[in-house]
């Protein structure tokens, strides 16, 4: 309730609740006096009716009349007094104009039946009386006139009396409540009310001093909040809501003005990396710098704001799409400079986005999220670029959001299985691994192959959700194996992202003393590109894994870096060798150079080999030749599930000991 209507509510009731008083004061003071009147009446005509009995039993009817005339005077109630015989005749009255004619007994009543409520209403009173006359009784009525008139003002006249103290205590009351409580009191605290509720914009000076000191305390903090309600405390610029309310003001304006304009979503490239390597205050500042030089690079007329972390958001009125790119390529050549900051030299790139209203939408969430869009597509085209949103682009990211809904989906509905494909020894035959390959076992498009899906989920999509359910599952299927006999050793594909989570390793430890198994007979397969990211954290993380008695394996070897001399450097115990080699291998045995030489260079620095995507005879033979240590393709087996490859493996081990007989 607002100060308005509680001050309202309060005016009300106290008029309410002294009218009610009044009234209830009235009508008891009218009861009161009326009381009293009639006691007082009462008194009197008893006591003249034994007066006047008792001169008529001395039988002086001649002072009776001096008797009733001083009964008058001296009550200014009676108006007049009559006597009269029992057979209705005048004995005497103090009305010296009377005449028998006029004399009624109409509208007469006793004494007796006298109350508060016909007071009023009636002329005349009478009172019988009783007199010894010779041994006889003779009955005579006296009857009294009132003097209504006087009673009436006697009345009006007490309660006056009887009301106007009351009202005097009222309108005293009123005057305190106008002149103080309202005035001094609840008029200011209405105006600070208003105040805060931004209706007006000023508070005035008030008489009371504490009411000023308390004015200025709040206009003191109302400047902070609205500082802290429109501004980013850290760079100054305008934070995400102020911006925002400025783009939906802008929009308003363009829609009347037919005025185009642009907005620019700015995000700096690896800013994570600054923080870690120097530290949040340095980066704090470097933010700041950032600021400054953002908004030095704008016009007056266009607008800056901070939407969060390292994320800016520019609206730029009209100029051209192509004045734009140029104006923006400028900023990012500007940005190549190095920033100081506290004795350090810091380079810091930007990924811009941009949309251009009204043709990338004509409000503002379709805007942030357009160029929300064209942003990352920046990022995603190799960073340190502009890109401006196109309809293209829009459909591409929309069915990128509606994969990874699928997938999100499919995770949580347990669509996600692992089938495991055999890895053979080259010189046994025998199979001494698997690796652990994850199918999407989609309800309308059926098994939707890795290849198809977990590049998408790399970009970050429930990648360390799935990278630990697939090395929950394939720990869960190892210890199976392992109590059934089966001697194989897991691999297990490991995702960059994955291994960089900040909790990978301790995950990875609980899941494998979930299920007791056996370290050293898991085995993670990363990319070379897994390998090259982050190099010294990568590093330290495989030695890590490594002394726990883990082993690695480098897989799609041949397509990437390749670099023999990583590979000296790292705990890679065997690398996976592209397909792409392995095809090279012709039915006529023709030598393949290079895959020769990965062999023998792999063997020198003690690194074992693994052929993948075998699926010849004439290739196994051609690997056996060359010394390939491992192979894993079509020609053994497709990947299975857990039950076929049980089978698989038992049927391959019972085949060789056969053999052996």
């Amino acid at each position: 309730m607002s100060f308005k209507k509680l001050n309202l509510t309060f005016i009300v009731l106290f008029v309410g609740f002294f009218v009610i008083t009044i009234l209830l004061h009235y009508t008891q003071t009218v009861k009161h006096i009326h009381t009293i009147m009639i006691d007082n009446l009462r008194e009197s005509v008893s006591d003249m009716k034994f007066d006047i009995k008792a001169i008529l039993n001395n039988q002086d009817t001649i002072n009776l009349k001096a008797y009733l005339d001083r009964q008058k005077a001296g009550s200014r109630m009676i108006k007049e007094i009559y006597v009269v015989k029992e057979d209705g005749t005048l004995l005497r009255t103090s009305d010296y104009l009377y005449e028998k004619n006029y004399f009624k007994e109409e509208n007469t009543i006793s004494l007796r039946q006298l109350n508060t409520d016909n007071i009023s209403n009636i002329d005349l009173l009478r009172s019988d009386i009783k007199v010894i006359d010779h041994d006889n009784i003779v009955h005579y009525s006296m009857y009294v006139k009132m003097d209504k008139k006087y009673i009436t003002n006697s009345v009006q006249q007490r309660i006056g009396v009887q009301i106007i103290y009351p009202l005097l205590f009222f309108i005293g009351v009123v005057i305190f409540y106008l002149l103080y409580i309202k005035n001094l009191i609840m008029k200011p605290i209405m105006i600070v009310d208003d105040f805060l509720r931004g209706i007006v914009q000023r508070i005035p000076k008030f008489y009371i001093r504490e009411f000023n000191h308390l004015s200025q305390n709040l206009q003191n903090n109302l400047k902070e909040l609205k500082e802290l309600a429109y501004f980013d405390t850290l760079t100054g610029v305008y934070n995400r809501k102020a911006i925002e309310e400025i783009l939906k003001k802008k929009i308003i304006e363009a829609k009347k003005n037919k005025h185009p304009f642009a907005v620019v979503m700015i995000d700096l490239d690896h800013f994570k990396k600054v923080n870690d390597n120097y530290g949040h205050d340095i980066g704090d500042l470097l933010l700041k710098e950032i600021a400054k030089v953002l908004q030095s690079e704008i016009r007056t007329l266009d607008h800056i704001g901070r939407l969060g972390g390292d994320e800016f958001l520019i609206i730029i009125d009209t100029i051209n799409n192509v004045d734009i790119f140029l104006k923006l390529q400028k900023l990012i050549a500007k940005f190549k400079e190095p920033f100081h900051i506290e004795g350090n030299d810091i380079i810091i790139g930007m990924s811009i986005g941009g949309v251009m209203y009204p043709e990338d939408g004509n409000d503002v969430i379709t805007l942030l999220k357009n160029v929300d869009i064209a942003m990352y597509q920046a990022k995603h085209e190799g960073r340190n670029r502009v890109v401006f949103f196109s309809i293209e682009l829009g459909k591409k990211i929309q069915l990128e959001i509606e994969l990874e809904k699928e997938i999100r989906y499919a995770f949580e509905h347990n669509e996600f299985s692992l089938k495991y494909q055999p890895i053979i020894d080259i010189s046994s035959g025998k199979v001494v691994a698997v690796e652990a390959l994850i199918r999407w076992e989609h309800p309308v498009k059926g098994t939707i192959y890795p290849t198809e899906f977990i590049p998408f989920v790399e970009k970050g999509c429930c990648v360390k959700e799935i990278g630990v359910w697939v090395f929950d599952r394939a720990c869960k299927q190892q210890k199976e194996w392992s109590k059934n006999g089966i001697d194989v050793n897991m691999s297990i594909n490991l995702s960059v992202k994955h291994m960089h989570a900040t909790n990978f390793y301790d995950v990875m430890n609980a899941i494998i003393k979930k299920y007791d198994v056996d370290i050293k007979k898991i085995s993670l397969e990363i990319t070379e590109y897994t390998l090259m990211q982050y190099r010294e954290t990568t590093m330290a993380m495989l030695n890590k894994m490594q002394h726990d008695g883990m082993t690695f394996r480098l897989d799609d070897f041949g397509t990437g870096y390749s670099s023999l001399t990583y590979l000296k450097d790292t705990p890679i115990s065997s690398i996976k060798i592209d397909k792409s080699f392995i095809d090279g291998i012709t039915p006529d045995k023709k030598p393949v150079h290079l895959l020769n030489a990965i062999i023998n260079l792999s063997h020198a620095i003690d690194v074992t080999t693994i052929a993948e995507g075998v699926e010849e005879a004439y290739q196994v033979e051609y690997l056996k030749e060359i010394g390939c240590d491992m192979i894993q393709g079509y020609y053994y087996s497709k990947a299975l599930d857990g039950k076929a490859f049980e089978s698989y493996y038992q049927s391959r081990e019972s085949d060789k000991e056969k053999s052996i007989e």
